[in-house]
């Protein structure tokens, strides 16, 4: 396999994941990172780099002159957001601008496929569910906002330049390895208290909200058919459209564990921007071919350690 895949944030959760999929696949593989990742790849080329650096950015893409670039590397949590506006846009934005920039003054033609995120929708009212890609953005956070920004930077681009874009409008993608996340809270309480408590006691936040849950094999295998079908210029809802309520996290849980389990709902855990419903349509991308294959309770499988 001759292609050339370039993926930026490659230390991160879906990179990590995106970077093992494709060495598998006997692809070229070679990832941008700011920090250290936990593990490496063999046979995979890491450069370390700061999206925000231009120019060293602009030394790597010519040197691997990609086919296909996917640009996942960003501030991605809306917490850091909330603490951190100018970098979280800075990176998210100015990091966007910087590979496609990039692409242009050295006239490559890679097809490029930008992470955005269902944060950029904000709250919807049930009844408006499950949004489309013409539903309209609304975020209700910084973080949020600045994946609109990474969404609206590509199309300008696309429209300018004719780059062949896609923006892939992600949607809560989890699975072994992700950090900050229900899933990762739950199963980390769980896991540290599985061996030595009797009982073991798990602390929550809002349990009623409900969520569009994918696996993150489901999500990686929804880039790849991006990045070979999807139509430049274009954005698609990486998502299940269907919506779980947290609660049925922990109901799973405490019906595959051996042990008792109480859960205790915190006060202190209650997120000030919290979405109430969070679901998208796929109906966009089942039209090239993908469809969601994985629940939630296979996640859970995985990060808790249970057996199928």
């Amino acid at each position: 396999m001759n292609k050339k895949i370039f993926i930026t944030g490659a230390e991160g959760f879906l990179g990590s994941h995106l970077t093992n999929f494709y060495k598998k696949k006997k692809y070229k593989v070679f990832c941008s990172i700011k920090k250290n990742p936990k593990f490496k790849y063999k046979n995979v080329k890491y450069f370390k780099c700061d999206i925000e650096n231009k120019d060293k950015l602009k030394d790597i893409i010519k040197k691997i002159k990609p086919n296909i670039i996917f640009h996942l590397a960003a501030k991605s949590h809306p917490l850091f957001s909330f603490k951190n506006p100018i970098k979280t846009i800075s990176t998210n934005t100015i990091g966007t601008i910087n590979i496609l920039q990039n692409i242009l003054e050295l006239k490559l033609n890679p097809k490029i496929v930008i992470a955005c995120s269902s944060a950029q929708y904000g709250t919807r009212i049930f009844k408006e569910l499950p949004l489309n890609e013409k539903s309209g953005f609304k975020p209700d956070h910084i973080y949020g906002t600045s994946k609109l920004f990474q969404n609206l930077i590509s199309e300008q681009y696309f429209k300018m330049f004719n780059l062949k874009i896609c923006n892939a409008i992600i949607f809560n993608t989890s699975g072994p390895g992700k950090t900050n996340d229900v899933f990762y809270d739950f199963s980390r309480q769980f896991l540290n208290q599985n061996k030595n408590k009797k009982i073991i006691k798990i602390n929550c936040g809002n349990i009623s909200n409900k969520r569009d849950f994918l696996h993150y094999k489901d999500t990686i295998s929804a880039l790849d058919i991006i990045a070979k079908k999807g139509k430049n210029g274009e954005s698609y809802n990486v998502s299940t459209g269907k919506l779980i309520m947290v609660k049925s996290l922990l109901d799973y849980i405490i019906l595959k564990s051996i042990k008792k389990i109480e859960v205790n709902q915190l006060k202190e855990n209650l997120r000030v921007y919290d979405e109430k419903y969070i679901s998208g349509s796929n109906s966009k991308l089942k039209k090239l071919g993908w469809s969601p294959k994985r629940s939630y309770k296979e996640i859970l499988d995985e990060m808790c350690k249970f057996k199928r």
